[in-house]
């Protein structure tokens, strides 16, 4: 049985013998588990310190510790493993090629980590000020920076594979043309995500009319915008067509009241003395209301079948649940004095007057 064995242990694969690759393994297993239990108890300790301090700075480095992939440290603790081994070049060359990549895939999490916590960090503030405009800008910078630095990762990596980078970047300066043709409404799209952070248009919980649609807005994304309808829906709109587009904000930072009109009818049997008090009672029923501003209350029209008029006033809220709240309670006000005053809502009707004495022929 020992003869089995040695005889076995001593058979050469790949420039080594059986029991080197079987040491390696080993080596390997042995660092990986050190390397994951050093790990797990820095952020017992970490979490533990974290706990008693009020300062942020230690928190974030334990987020940037947790983060740390096990797929990196099983990586590294095989280039370690594997340097007990004396492999074939190439082998070492591609093992050091893929251990330098996944440091840099590890490097870019850590760098977009620590970026989300200082622009979440100031959204927070902005959120705080009521600035949701700040908020949709960070957004839009939060998800651009992930963009640029997940580019720089495969650059840097490209250029770890041996791809000359030079004249990567003079060859994307001449295909960029055909693809920015191909790709026109998307790039249309993005410039018109940074054109709403730099101008301002819209910002997330605006409520907006664009065109035959209506809602808050939920989110504002690189290509397109969500809003969030009266009756739950979500409608997404390309950036490009929202600019494009004719907008309406009813946003409280940019207005203060909305304005509401309502056209009331009576019938023309109303007595004249009654009629020239609609005026002051619609006057004193809005001025009734604290959340309204009295505008006008006139006599319009002798209409087809009513005595028309116009009530005008202001509800002192940006906000359409308030307006639609106040709209009712003006509505059975009217109703409830009308009824008081014996006047009468008018409603489409035809008299028709036939004669006695009809003429002979």
């Amino acid at each position: 049985m020992n003869d089995f064995f040695n005889s076995f242990t001593n058979i050469l694969f790949i420039n080594n013998y059986i029991w080197e690759w079987l040491l390696a393994i080993l080596s390997i297993a042995i660092i990986y588990l050190a390397l994951i239990f050093i790990k797990n108890l820095a952020e017992k300790k970490l979490k533990k310190f974290a706990d008693k301090t009020s300062n942020n700075f230690d928190d974030y480095l334990l987020e940037i510790l947790s983060s740390t992939s096990k797929i990196f440290v099983l990586i590294g603790a095989i280039n370690i493993g594997c340097e007990i081994v004396k492999l074939d070049t190439n082998i070492t060359n591609i093992l050091n090629h893929v251990f330098i990549l996944a440091l840099f895939w590890q490097i870019t999490k850590w760098v977009i980590l620590i970026a989300n916590i200082i622009f979440a960090r100031y959204k927070k503030i902005k959120e705080i000020n009521d600035d949701m405009h700040g908020v949709t800008a960070i957004n839009g910078l939060t998800a651009i920076s992930k963009f640029v630095i997940w580019l720089i990762f495969l650059m840097l990596a490209m250029d770890n594979l041996g791809v000359d980078i030079t004249a990567l970047v003079a060859g994307l300066g001449i295909g960029g043309l055909a693809i920015a043709l191909a790709a026109q409404s998307i790039l249309g799209d993005l410039f018109a995500s940074l054109t709403i952070m730099i101008d301002k248009p819209i910002a997330i919980g605006d409520y907006v009319v664009v065109d035959n649609f209506m809602g808050n807005v939920k989110a504002i994304g690189i290509k397109s915008t969500k809003l969030e309808s009266l009756t739950g829906e979500e409608i997404i709109i390309s950036n490009s067509d929202l600019l494009n587009s004719r907008l309406r904000n009813y946003h409280q930072s940019r207005m203060k009241k909305r304005r509401s009109t309502m056209k009331i009818g009576i019938i023309y049997e109303t007595d004249f003395k009654k009629l020239k008090k609609v005026q002051e009672i619609l006057k004193d029923i809005v001025k009734s209301n604290p959340k309204t501003e009295y505008i006008r209350a006139i006599f319009t029209d002798f209409g087809d079948f009513s005595l028309d008029f116009e009530l005008t006033y202001n509800v002192l809220s940006p906000d359409y649940e308030t307006l639609t709240e106040i709209n009712h309670e003006i509505r059975l006000k009217i109703f409830e004095t009308f009824e008081k005053e014996n006047l009468e809502f008018a409603y489409p009707t035809r008299t028709i007057h036939i004669a006695k004495d009809m003429p002979q022929t």
